[in-house]
């Protein structure tokens, strides 16, 4: 999904939640759940965008209305080879798409 179509689905409610995914080496791709469909965001030519942070994210999501926003991290340790599975789930911590203080920016 681009980002004009995430737009156009937000501003028509039909989003449910955005997911900022952590992902190793330091990026972040941002995982979309609208009411019908999942997807990822991605550019013009169809490639995943890898976003730099999660102040990069609230910056190309700036002209977005309020929708859940959240960073997603799952365990490092879920990822070594040779251990044993976790049930864990991933850590899931509430995000804002605006900072607290604008005048910052």
């Amino acid at each position: 999904m681009t980002l004009s179509e995430l737009q156009a689905l937000a501003r028509a409610g039909q989003i449910a939640e955005l997911n900022l995914l952590s992902l190793e080496g330091g990026f972040y791709i941002l995982d979309i759940h609208a009411y019908e469909r999942r997807d990822r965001l991605q550019d013009d030519s169809g490639k995943t965008w890898h976003l730099r942070s999660p102040g990069h994210a609230r910056y190309v999501l700036r002209d977005l209305p309020e929708v859940p926003f959240y960073l997603v991290q799952h365990s490092a340790y879920d990822e070594m080879v040779g251990a044993a599975p976790s049930s864990e789930a991933p850590l899931k911590t509430p995000l804002s798409l605006w900072q607290a203080d604008k005048d910052t920016l």
